[in-house]
């Protein structure tokens, strides 16, 4: 039994399939709501700002839900934090079929799912990174290339099951699916190491004196403002300007399947465990690209040029997506990192929220997305610039530690806890 559970190896296997699976199904189905955007719009008759709360708040919470996550991981572990995500998630995806009105949907869809898909998602990436060691930088990118797939696989079965079933109808298969981060939770048997038996704060204060976790999370709000608002209004965009609907939802799938590309491609900074700066700058460089991609969206004409867009932003959105694990333990340390990842989840949960409400009201209000993107586009390269000033700052803080005293001798302070995580 000893050998089955460790790291590297064994049950790590089992877990890091049960992670995979995970991603495909909160992050396919959060991220694929634009399917639901344009059918909900018509259906209930409302604007696109208030229609974009449904999905918005699901969104928002899958990564706001962040801290909720680590409390309830730290007290209870992370197998009981993703069944208890799974039921409610299941939970309000059934009460969704009984919605009369936009509002009951933002309850429902936005709060409760999107609350339940939060709970299991941070204790998913905090198994991977307890269970492999030397393959940490790889197997990551793989779990989270789950969501690259999971966009590919929703993006075409919302679009089938609405057609076939309804909107209703086809919430009652979400539920059943979703019912499936159960299992997940159940294949996550807590790995016994040296490390298990360390206390860890339910809440950590410290990081958030952290000058990098401010700077970092104000990096997350501005780049999830831009992302989100693209995967929303791409597909209604693109039926405005007499794209026949079906080929607007398939740039999802487009997306998805450069998405997962991304991802998979982030983990070979593994090959260069030396380059102390790589996962950060690979996430740094793929979201400024992404950024510009996202303005470009209103230059486009026919469906060949949308799709080299959306190929293009897929895919630097999923090397991003792929390191940014990696990125928060180079930063804040393996020992801190079940903290670190909630506060900043719950960053850019605050960007999924805030992102799509104005771009509809921005739509509404012009009555075209045309600013619509420059302002998501615009979001996400300010996101960068502010991922270059911390770049900088850190180098200059690791200088500052190693600076020799007036004796001659060098300073006897405590490095910043920012290790690559081959030292780990």
């Amino acid at each position: 039994m000893a050998k089955l559970y460790r790291q590297d190896g064994g049950w790590a296997w089992a877990v890091l399939f049960s992670a995979f699976l995970g991603h495909v199904i909160f992050i396919g189905m959060s991220f694929t709501f634009g399917v639901y955007f344009l059918v909900l719009r018509d259906y209930f008759d409302s604007s696109a700002s208030l229609t974009s709360w449904v999905g918005s708040l699901n969104t928002g919470l899958l990564f706001g839900g962040g801290p909720i996550a680590s409390v309830l991981l730290n007290k209870f572990g992370c197998r009981f934090a993703i069944i208890l995500g799974g039921l409610l998630s299941c939970a309000g995806l059934l009460a969704s079929y009984f919605a009369t009105d936009v509002y009951h949907l933002i309850i429902t869809f936005g709060l409760t799912t999107g609350l339940g898909f939060g709970i299991a998602y941070t204790p998913c990436v905090v198994m991977v990174g307890t269970y492999f060691n030397r393959w940490r930088y790889m197997a990551t990118a793989i779990a989270c290339s789950g969501g690259g797939l999971g966009c590919i696989i929703f993006a075409i079965l919302f679009n089938k099951a609405t057609e076939a079933y309804g909107w209703r109808g086809s919430m009652l298969i979400n539920a059943a699916l979703a019912l499936n981060l159960v299992l997940c939770g159940i294949i996550m048997r807590p790995l016994e190491t040296k490390a298990t038996h360390i206390k860890v704060p339910i809440f950590d204060a410290s990081l958030l004196k952290d000058v990098k976790m401010f700077m970092f999370a104000l990096s997350m709000i501005f780049w999830n403002i831009g992302t989100i608002t693209i995967y929303f209004i791409v597909s209604d965009y693109l039926v405005e300007i007499g794209i026949e609907h079906n080929k607007a939802i398939y740039l999802l799938t487009i997306i998805g399947i450069a998405n997962t590309i991304g991802r998979l491609l982030a983990g070979l900074t593994a090959l260069f465990p030396h380059w102390e700066y790589a996962n950060l700058w690979l996430y740094t460089i793929s979201i400024f690209c992404y950024g510009i991609v996202s303005m470009m969206f209103n230059v486009g004409g026919a469906y060949g040029v949308f799709a080299v867009y959306g190929s293009i932003f897929g895919f630097f959105f999923g090397t991003q997506l792929g390191a940014i694990a990696n990125v928060i333990i180079d930063l804040f340390g393996m020992a801190k990192f079940n903290n670190s990842y909630g506060y900043l989840m719950f960053a850019q949960g605050v960007g999924n929220i805030i992102g799509p409400p104005i771009a509809g009201a921005l739509r509404d209000y012009t009555k075209s997305y045309f600013v619509s993107f420059f302002f998501a586009g615009g979001a996400s390269v300010v996101g960068s610039v502010v991922l270059v000033i911390i770049i900088f700052m850190h180098k200059s803080s690791k200088k500052r530690t190693f600076e020799p005293s007036p004796a001659g001798d060098p300073m006897l302070t405590q490095q910043p806890e920012t290790h690559r995580m081959s030292e780990l």
